[in-house]
């Protein structure tokens, strides 16, 4: 789903995905909330036949480093495990963004019976049968960063996703006053969270109807992507009052664009802002509203709630990461000066911990 590698220089992406399965699954929404989500975070999980005995072997399966919110991701799901003395081996199985590597993955991941599977999956519903398949042979799956599409997974943790999108674009279209001209940046076509955010912020802009929504493109959540892109749209576009981006990649390239066209920066609505946005955005004194999708706290969360189930404690269907939105006014509160700009903020672990994962600002 989400974005190692050089903040100015993510490659982009190639996935292939069921977006629209999951779409039609995660409708029942009231004001950009997803109120089957928030349903599911009353539900407590039945879990006690996951019960067991410490060592635990844990299979941890995410999208891999290819960018710094997939690094920030990995290092602190390896830090939490190797800070519980609980866990015997942690199993990391690379899948570098590739969908059916990660399907092949969990197939393989099942036979070696581990007592945990943490998964980010790439898709919605191609990720749905291997999850049932693990869950059926007794192995518990939480889900992290994204659902799986008829929810066999024993827990989902996140953020509400659909939120996110909807209350940055609508504190875009509160701040132009309602009225101007919009472009929108999103992720990987196809992915989940890039097509929830995308569909949020669209029905948002609908309900404004002096804001014209005059571009939008896929930035695969690549910086020099979502520059190529914006600059496109720049010179298309005389007069840009917003930018919507989904993924705070797609922020900072288009930031870069309206620079580097000495065009005066428009009013940003983002989601899951990296530690560079923060500091340029600072920097250029841009008015901006970022809400969540922290790596760290991602895998702090997914990381506690699986041990919950080993353990016996109870658990919800939906465990929800606080949201801590961030603006201009609260940025510097976030901003982490040592750590470089492709790190995906806040903090989990000690900063050494990040900056010898690759993390120090040089």
């Amino acid at each position: 789903m989400k974005r190692r590698g050089s903040i100015a220089a993510c490659a982009a992406l190639s996935l292939v995905v069921g977006y629209a399965a999951h779409a039609a699954e995660q409708t029942n929404r009231v004001d950009g909330v997803s109120v089957d989500l928030m349903e599911d975070a009353k539900t407590v999980v039945d879990a006690s036949a996951y019960v067991k005995k410490p060592p635990y072997r844990i299979a941890s399966l995410m999208q891999g480093p290819i960018n710094g919110w997939g690094l920030t991701l990995d290092t602190t799901i390896a830090w939490m495990a190797s800070q519980d003395k609980d866990v015997g081996e942690l199993i990391v199985v690379p899948i570098n963004a590739n969908v059916d590597r990660e399907i092949s993955a969990m197939e393989n991941t099942i036979k070696l019976k581990p007592d945990l599977i943490l998964l980010e999956p790439l898709s919605a519903a191609a990720l749905s049968a291997s999850v049932a398949r693990a869950v059926a042979a007794g192995i518990p799956v939480v889900v992290c960063a994204d659902g799986v599409e008829g929810k066999p997974y024993t827990a989902y943790v996140d953020v509400d996703l659909y939120r996110g999108g909807y209350e940055s674009a609508k504190a875009l279209a509160e701040a132009i006053g309602g009225k101007g001209n919009v472009i929108m940046i999103n992720g990987i076509p196809g992915v989940d969270a890039a097509e929830v955010w995308k569909e949020a912020a669209l029905e948002v802009f609908a309900k404004y109807p002096d804001i014209k929504v005059v571009g939008s493109e896929y930035g695969n959540w690549s910086i020099p992507t979502s520059k190529e892109k914006a600059t496109a749209l720049l010179a298309a576009n005389p007069q840009i009052d917003g930018v919507f981006a989904g993924g705070s990649e797609g922020a900072i390239g288009a930031l870069l664009a309206f620079e580097e066209a000495g065009r005066p920066q428009p009013v940003y609505g983002t989601v899951s802002p990296l530690n560079g946005w923060l500091r340029l955005a600072m920097e250029k004194k841009v008015k901006f509203t970022a809400w969540p999708q922290a790596a760290a706290l991602e895998g702090k969360y997914c990381f506690e709630t699986g041990m919950k189930i080993l353990r016996g404690e109870p658990v919800t269907k939906f465990v929800h990461i606080p949201e801590v939105v961030i603006t201009e006014a609260n940025a510097a509160e976030h901003y982490v000066p040592e750590l470089n700009d492709d790190f995906s903020v806040p903090p989990v672990a000690p900063l050494e911990v990040y900056i010898e994962a690759g993390f120090g600002r040089k």
